[in-house]
């Protein structure tokens, strides 16, 4: 009877796997324009043209990046790479599933709240982040049964989250060869074998970048600096104020202190037995970190769909504890703080989407889209069956080797297409876009060549910026540039990528301005051409102080474009606030020659960098007249100080250097 039951439990394990998960690994099958799907679509181009990953292209996702985006390169060995690695967390997730379900003693509940666990609204759209789950949950199942093939799955999991997304596998390495090391002082393994687990990791990473064409070194130092400068310049709350963020923050006190509870009952005076202090260390070290990870995710940038997100994966993490727990006590802690989780989960859900047939039929964090499918049927039989027809195993398999061109909305075409003239010259040559909407390049077929940091709003550091800058002032820059300049959250978004702007005044004229007719209104572009002869931009140094950090700097009266320095560090509380939180916000007040005042939000680190301060670029019309007389003819900015809420987060005095610009 026993034998029949454990069986039962493992075929409903692997049914509810193959009809439910499986398809969630659904390629994207139709471009759209906007931030986010220019650099998915960017990362496809990239690899389809072959681009050095670390050289000519570089960002937080690698060249495996697709398997995360949807956006999957052309190509057979594409299509199946995704297909493998999808089956591979399918069977992964499986054994953890039936593991839970074997150390329990009730297979029914453990068997409902490891689906409750794995299957939480497809959670499995954040691959970066299921893998570290796996990562985890292998090496949890290691430390209970000893098994090396688990190990082995380890193993290929942390490689290829290495070439997926480069900051969250960072601390997947971290964690791959701590726990060798934790095994050896336990005994768990011998050391000759544990060395030739970490070769073999750091050999197959090495053969892997060379088949993917990556720039290794070039990938993990610049993909380091990138991560630093991403926690400054993307930390902002979005739709979430005033009583809606209090009650989100609540509900993560509330889970950490369920947390917290647990790990209570970890600590050594609790147990009297030193190896399985040891054990139960390691395990709540594990967990934390994950936990850690996936709340800097998701706060970085607060929102609902984020904090959905951490919701997504909590539940998951927690419920790894279950794999190598078996004291009842902690058990039950573990299902109360799932449940708790479950429950904030839904409730962000239902605040999403209003409505109990919208909240059924929807499926966060891609709600959104999902909801634009429900709400356009024309009756609800029609809606609950395109919802099961888009989660269905038939159409995961039905578009899985699908190598049809991906092709924009016909609504987007007709809001990104050029005129045959203009298209006829620009055809000529290869283009970029800056700041990012590589739609426009896509939907009239012109030859895309990026700068390495594709998007401006990610080059947020003096080192970022001077890559693209060398881009823009060597022999394979682009012929054209295609430019658009508009408000960029509460940011001065002209600040970013002002080294590129510079080499852009020495190498490029104005010779187009493109005005693009939109549902509403109308999108202007500058097109500029590179100069037949290449110029150099120099420094000069004016001057250089240290000044407090929030008084007003009177900047000098010059015709020339000035270059402004801020060796700007965080206080002891702002680096606290960074990593618990988010880092404390940063304003600028200019202060024009008309005397009227301006107050945006500035990112530390590309003030670091430095900044053209003493112009202002605020509209397309600003970026069309700086491009056209080198800032000549802008309104001048006469003054600057620095400005924040949170002044305790910052150093007292500051470094500034103010370089005249030469070309």
């Amino acid at each position: 009877m026993r034998q029949y039951s454990k069986k039962t439990f493992v075929w409903i394990a692997w049914m509810w796997m193959i009809f439910f998960l499986m398809p969630t690994f659904e390629g994207v099958h139709e471009y759209t324009k906007g931030l986010d799907p220019s650099w998915c679509i960017a990362l496809k181009v990239a690899i389809e043209n072959k681009f050095r990953f670390g050289q000519d292209f570089l960002f937080t996702y690698g060249p495996l990046g697709f398997l995360n985006t949807g956006y999957i390169p052309s190509g057979f060995v594409y299509q199946l790479v995704s297909f493998l690695v999808h089956l591979l967390i399918q069977v992964g997730f499986v054994v953890l599933i039936i593991e839970i379900v074997k150390k329990s003693a009730s297979k029914v509940i453990a068997l409902f709240f490891a689906g409750l666990c794995f299957f939480p609204y497809r959670f499995v759209g954040d691959l970066s982040f299921t893998l570290l789950i796996l990562q985890i949950g292998f090496l949890l199942l290691f430390l209970q049964n000893k098994k090396i093939y688990s190990l082995g799955i380890v193993t290929i999991i942390t490689i290829i989250a290495f070439f997926i997304k480069l900051n969250l596998s960072l601390a997947m390495l971290v964690i791959w060869f701590g726990s060798l090391l934790f095994f050896v002082l336990r005994r768990y393994l011998t050391i000759k074998f544990a060395t030739v687990l970490a070769s073999s990791t750091i050999v197959l990473m090495l053969i892997l970048a060379f088949i993917l064409q990556t720039d290794i070194l070039i990938y993990l130092t610049s993909g380091v600096k990138l991560i630093d400068g991403y926690i400054d310049a993307q930390a902002v709350m979005n739709d979430i104020n005033g009583i809606r963020l209090v009650l989100a923050l609540l509900a993560l006190l509330v889970i950490i202190s369920l947390f917290l509870g647990i790990c209570w009952d970890y600590l050594p005076f609790k147990v009297n037995n030193k190896e399985l202090i040891a054990d139960r260390f390691y395990v709540i070290c594990l967990i934390a970190m994950s936990l850690f990870l996936s709340y800097k995710q998701s706060f970085a940038s607060l929102s609902s769909t984020n904090l959905y997100g951490f919701f997504l994966f909590f539940p998951v993490m927690i419920g790894l504890i279950l794999l190598v727990e078996n004291s009842k006590k902690i058990q039950i802690k573990v299902i109360v703080l799932i449940l708790c989780s479950l429950l904030f989960r839904n409730a962000i859900h239902w605040y999403w989407t209003g409505n109990l047939r919208d909240y059924v039929f929807s499926a966060l964090p891609t709600a959104k889209k999902d909801l634009g499918n429900w709400q356009h049927r024309e009756s609800t039989i029609e809606g609950i069956g395109t919802f099961i027809s888009t989660s269905s195993v038939v159409r995961f398999f039905s578009h899985s080797f699908d190598d049809e061109n991906i092709t924009y909305t016909k609504e987007d075409v007709l809001e990104r297409s050029f005129p045959h003239s203009v298209n006829e010259y620009l055809s000529k040559g290869t283009v970029d876009i800056l700041p990012w909407e590589i739609s426009y390049i896509m939907v009239n077929k012109l030859k895309y060549n990026p700068r390495p940091i594709v998007q401006t709003y990610q080059a947020y550091s003096g080192y970022l910026d001077s890559l693209n800058a060398q881009k823009y002032q060597s022999s394979t820059a682009p012929d054209y540039l295609l430019y658009q300049e508009f408000p960029y959250r509460e940011q001065y978004f002209f600040w970013d990528e002002d080294r590129t702007k510079l080499c852009m005044l020495a190498n490029y004229k104005v010779v187009d301005t493109l005005a693009v007719k939109q549902s509403v209104g109308y999108d202007s572009l500058l097109v500029l051409k590179q100069n037949t002869n290449k110029k150099t931009v120099q420094y000069n140094l004016a001057k250089k102080v240290t000044v407090k950090t929030f008084e007003k700097i009177d900047l000098p009266d010059s015709d020339e474009l000035l270059f402004l320095k801020f060796n700007l560090k965080y206080s002891l509380f702002g680096q606290i606030t960074r990593l618990a939180f988010q880092p404390p916000y940063l304003f600028v007040n200019f202060v024009y020659d008309d005397n009227r005042v301006e107050r945006f939000r500035v990112i530390p680190s590309v003030l670091k960098g430095g900044v053209i301060a003493n112009i202002k670029v605020k509209s397309f019309s600003d970026a069309s007249t700086f491009f056209n007389t080198k800032g000549l003819k802008n309104t001048k900015i006469k003054s600057i100080q620095l400005d924040s809420p949170y002044q305790w987060g910052f150093s007292d005095s500051t470094e500034i250097s103010i370089e005249k610009v030469i070309f």
